[in-house]
């Protein structure tokens, strides 16, 4: 048995990870999804275990109940139930865990979302609860600046990694414009402390004597910044003090410059707390994309290129037709799809049935269209689970 993990925290699920699970087709896979903690007593004192464990014996009984074999079934047990032995593995937990069960592979997990506590079996995965990885998730680049430390990093709403570009800039100020900088720098402060103290404008002595050299270093970052970035347009957030932003905008080469930034000195903040605060800053620029299909929704609502009926959506997102599909959170419905007559039959015993949600959202992705998580009151038609913009 192969056993993938990602417990280190740095994996999560690529966008072609995700795809590859979607396409799984094995007899009897199995999905578990338990809620987990980061740290402190619940992960001493084995509660997460039992939770994994209580969806093991969920397990069990469907394999029986679906009269797989004693022997298979307890195959299938002894593998996924290897984890429960792992101590680092349950220390190391994020959020929620997803394990996968497919063939003779088993892919474990620790993921920043919240699951409810679920097991599902069938001749596919179950990879609904994992969608909103990927809604409004779009990449951006943080760029933190400062005259001592320059660094930049490529993130996602759940992750951030460093780009190594030390031999592509210099690292502080000193590299670029002389190690004599500092000396006469002193001079011209009058007294004033700190980065963020510095003055650029208006009237005063010294007003032009750092800005030129802070200019000659920030043009020797950008270089190097652009050669990584190069055609990228995904934006790039600034992290620095007030005065370098005006600055940076002025000399750089990048046309996605965001227009907002992060204030204050980014070597006084931790690389968590920067992702957290460059999300917040960039986040609403990737909603854009899901409020541009909302309102596309509204405005079409009253045609037929949109549907929150189960049964147009099930048959139009297995021929290709669904452009965005909308699923209400911790929402679905278990029944059949009989693709030779091209209907739904609906029949909640999740034992012997499968997610119609799942199929859909598979399909969907599978033809190049999106999916979107929403809460209730984001969903495009009120009162509904379920929503489809067709392409036709």
């Amino acid at each position: 048995m192969q056993i993938i993990k990602n417990d280190d925290n740095s994996g999560l699920i690529s966008e072609n990870k995700f795809r590859e699970l979607a396409g799984v087709h094995a007899p009897h896979c199995i999905s578990i999804f338990i809620p987990t903690s980061r740290a402190g007593q619940e992960v001493d004192g084995g509660q997460l275990q039992q939770r994994y464990k209580n969806q093991l014996k969920e397990v069990e009984n469907k394999c029986l109940e679906r009269g797989i074999k004693r022997k298979e079934t307890v195959k299938y047990l002894d593998a996924l139930g290897s984890l429960l032995d792992d101590i680092h593995f349950w220390r190391n937990q994020s959020d929620g865990l997803a394990v996968f069960l497919h063939g003779d592979t088993m892919e474990c997990y620790t993921l920043p979302l919240k699951f409810k506590e679920f097991s599902y079996l069938a001749d596919h995965l179950y990879l609904l609860p994992v969608i909103s990885l990927f809604n409004d998730n779009g990449k951006f680049y943080l760029l933190s600046l400062g005259l001592q430390k320059v660094a930049l990093y490529e993130g996602t709403r759940h992750s951030i990694t460093e780009i190594k570009v030390d031999d592509l800039t210099p690292d502080r100020l000193e590299e670029e414009v002389g190690y004599d900088y500092k000396e006469r720098s002193l001079q011209h402060r009058g007294g004033q402390e700190g980065e963020g103290k510095a003055m650029f404008h208006g009237q005063g002595a010294g007003k032009d004597d750092k800005k030129p050299e802070i200019e000659k270093f920030f043009r020797a970052v950008d270089a190097g910044v652009m050669q990584v970035l190069n055609q990228e347009e995904a934006p790039l957030i600034l992290a620095c003090v007030e005065q370098y932003y005006p600055i940076y905008k002025e000399i750089t080469s990048c046309n996605h410059l965001y227009d907002d930034f992060i204030r204050g000195n980014p070597d006084e903040a931790s690389i968590l707390m920067l992702h957290e605060k460059a999300w917040m800053t960039v986040e609403d620029h990737f909603k854009q994309n899901r409020e541009d299909k909302v309102k596309q929704y509204m405005d079409l609502s009253a045609g037929k290129k949109t549907s929150f009926e189960l049964a147009q959506i099930v048959p139009a997102a297995v021929d290709g037709r669904i452009d965005s599909l909308f699923i209400e959170n911790d929402k679905d419905r278990f029944g059949y799809y009989d693709q030779n007559d091209r209907k739904i039959i609906m029949d909640e015993d999740r034992n012997y049935r499968i997610s119609l949600y799942n199929l859909a959202a598979m399909h969907c992705l599978k033809n190049s269209g999106q999916v979107f998580m929403s809460d209730p009151e984001d969903m495009p038609s009120e009162g509904t689970e379920i929503n489809a913009l067709f392409r036709y």
